[in-house]
């Protein structure tokens, strides 16, 4: 009964809302709930099939520009997205389950693509690549961060000496990444090593006296500030007492989206971490570097 009721609710619903006729040849209508998944798809040239996307959704300027916003990162919003006739939604997580089977009851489908860790990106722009017809091109930039993400790896399985990170997610919060992460394998292909590599959550909170215990040799901040990143911590009580403090090793990166998504920007991610490391490097060249802890 209930499933009856969600059917005809739905169904009245979709008829309330004023729906142009489709062009005959318009084909596949994407809707897009999560920035790497619009980015994935406009990489492999399918970005015009694209009719939806989130309010977060902001690369390729160009292209995202234009198309309608239908909903937060994994919140679709039903009347807006069932405006623009998707053909298919593309999803790595949804915040409310349920919402699969309500599109699919409107003969929607929703199409999981898993792209959270590394090592999933090529093949989710494989998928992606077979369901928007453009697996050449798809297939080509896989293997290219596949191949690229492969010297990445050797290239850091020579490094002497590592330093110890502590990346932190919010200025007045501290959230860190554990060893899981995506951006911790960046880090670690980028040739440092993260000082949460022992806690098992993948973006934990941490109290500021496991932060002192740990005492990284550098921050790396993963947000937005008007401030530079070390004046945000040069003037809060205990961490002054850092080392990366003291010394002026707090950091962020270039574009913070290449490092937080997991899509066909991540190499520019890794080459950003390491032009940070390496810059970080030459500045204390003259101090002793501290060895990885096991």
């Amino acid at each position: 009964m209930v499933a009856c009721w969600l059917v005809v609710a739905l169904s009245t619903l979709t008829a309330c809302i004023r729906q142009d006729p489709l062009p005959a040849d318009s084909g596949m209508r994407l809707v897009s709930t999560a920035p790497h998944l619009t980015e994935c798809v406009c990489a492999i040239g399918a970005g015009h099939l694209l009719v939806g996307r989130t309010a977060t959704c902001d690369y390729p300027p160009e292209v995202v520009s234009e198309i309608p916003i239908t909903g937060d990162f994994a919140v679709p919003w039903l009347e807006p997205l069932l405006a623009v006739r998707p053909t298919h939604v593309l999803e790595t997580v949804l915040s409310d389950p349920a919402l699969r089977d309500r599109l699919t009851a409107l003969n929607i489908p929703v199409v999981h693509v898993p792209c959270t860790r590394l090592d999933q990106i090529p093949d989710a722009l494989r998928q992606l690549g077979v369901l928007c017809d453009r697996s050449t091109r798809a297939n080509q930039l896989a293997d290219d961060i596949q191949s690229g993400i492969e010297r990445a790896r050797q290239a850091a399985s020579s490094y002497q000496a590592r330093p110890r990170v502590l990346l932190l997610f919010a200025p007045d919060v501290s959230i860190t990444a554990g060893p899981n992460a995506f951006v911790t394998t960046l880090l670690e292909l980028a040739g440092g090593v993260s000082v949460g590599h022992d806690l098992e959550a993948d973006y934990p909170r941490v109290s500021l006296e496991w932060i002192i215990a740990q005492d990284p040799d550098l921050l790396l901040c993963i947000f937005e500030t008007t401030l530079p990143p070390l004046e945000v911590y040069a003037r809060q009580t205990g961490w002054r007492s850092l080392r990366a403090v003291r010394s002026g090793r707090v950091y962020t990166v270039t574009d913070l989206n290449t490092v937080s998504r997991p899509g066909p920007r991540v190499l520019d991610g890794i080459a950003q971490i390491k032009v940070v490391l390496d810059q970080d490097a030459e500045r204390f060249a003259k101090q002793s570097p501290t060895p990885d802890r096991p």
